[in-house]
């Protein structure tokens, strides 16, 4: 397989992920970060140290064949971005084995279904259900202490890895770090480089193009996070969508009011009352939940965005894209377009196509990209 260089994003707003440590599905997105290490010392051909993201020095195999991933949800994809396999996980939360499931990474490397998941009961780790699965690693959240030490005591290696770098101003920053660690942990810096590289040109294009778009010509838009007909809870700065709003020209509404993500009620949102409304994969709201205005005791008619249609569902490709994901550039890209679809004018469909091709040798379908861009609500439950 010829490699080319490419890679990832360095320079958007992005602070990734979804911090599944306590509720599976914000450990992975609102969490605050420190700086990343990807130091590494190589010390014999069976094993090497790597520096992981607390600042701890891990000795790790120097071949490694069994990984388990934890409450970083999205980790697992991660790992397939930097290695071409997923054969290695053989273990994930229920929540990453969900949404596995329902994306396209099990059509194009369907070894992902293989992993365990009955290690993770009533949200937390059961060690000795663990150690059947025999991993060689363990990933976690660095926000879950109590887990990296319970299974760190049981003698299997766990590196920690931050959920959100939200002290970068871009939104592949907290993606980059990772693939830039597990490719030293997995030998295959080369691969990583590609994408690191393709994410720096994707977010050059998109900054040419909106350098000179004033703040009030941009959109104002709302990242509904998680959502039914009893609470509505919305990111706003210092989360992923604050980063993807801000690095494809749209203006976070939230941004003023909320650190993170935060619980709201209706009349916050009659008061934001955006032009754009960007609904997450980890809810399992639809667009015609609120076009329709089907959800009991919300009245979401009065809202711009519902009145003139702009109301979308964030794609689901080989993970989820409002997180950190290997299909970053791809997400820059639909975002753009949707906040200005008269500068980006391109077909996204193609794009996802040329994409796929390049990257993950996969010649993705016309049915496949409707499924990517139009995910289920199945892909929210866990």
């Amino acid at each position: 397989m010829t490699l080319k260089k490419y890679g990832f994003l360095a320079t958007l707003a992005l602070t990734a992920m979804l911090a599944a440590c306590g509720d599976k599905e914000e450990a992975m997105e609102s969490k605050q970060p420190a700086e990343s290490s990807t130091s590494e010392v190589q010390t014999t051909a069976e094993e090497k140290i790597v520096t992981d993201q607390l600042g701890r020095e891990v000795t790790v195999p120097g071949k490694i064949e069994r990984v388990v991933t934890g409450g970083i949800l999205p980790y697992f994809s991660t790992w397939y971005v930097a290695t071409n396999s997923t054969k290695e996980i053989v273990g994930m939360h229920p929540n990453s084995y969900n949404a596995a499931k329902n994306s396209i990474l099990a059509k194009i490397s369907p070894d992902v279904l293989k992993a365990e998941t009955s290690f993770i009961q009533n949200g937390e780790v059961n060690v000795e259900e663990l150690m059947k699965v025999n991993p060689q690693l363990y990933v976690e959240i660095a926000t879950d202490e109590n887990s990296i030490n319970k299974i760190t005591e049981a003698g299997i290696p766990v590196v920690a890895v931050k959920a959100i770098d939200a002290a970068a101003a871009e939104p592949l920053a907290t993606f980059n770090s990772w693939l830039t660690l597990t490719s030293q942990m997995a030998g295959t810096t080369e691969r990583a480089d590609r994408f690191l590289e393709e994410g720096k040109k994707v977010q050059a294009e998109l900054d040419t193009k909106l350098k000179d778009v004033a703040t009030q010509d941009k959109p104002r838009a709302l990242i509904l996070f998680m959502h039914n007909d009893k609470s509505i809870t919305v990111g706003g700065k210092n989360f992923f969508g604050n980063q993807w709003l801000n690095a494809t020209g749209a203006v976070d509404v939230a941004e003023n009011d909320v650190q993170g993500k935060k619980e709201v009620n209706m009349e916050q949102i009659y008061a934001w009352n955006p032009d754009i409304i960007y609904i997450t994969n980890f809810t399992e709201t639809q667009p015609a939940d609120l076009l329709e205005n089907k959800v009991n005791g919300q009245d979401w008619s009065q809202i711009k965005a519902v009145q003139e249609g702009k109301v979308y569902k964030i794609p689901l490709g080989i993970y989820r894209w409002f997180p950190p994901s290997g299909d970053a550039p791809l997400m820059l890209k639909w975002m753009a377009q949707k906040n200005h679809p008269t500068q980006f004018d391109y077909k996204i469909e193609d794009e996802i196509k040329t994409y796929y091709k390049d990257f993950y040798e996969f010649d993705v379908t016309d049915e496949e990209i409707h499924s990517i861009l139009n995910p289920s609500s199945d892909a929210a439950k866990y």
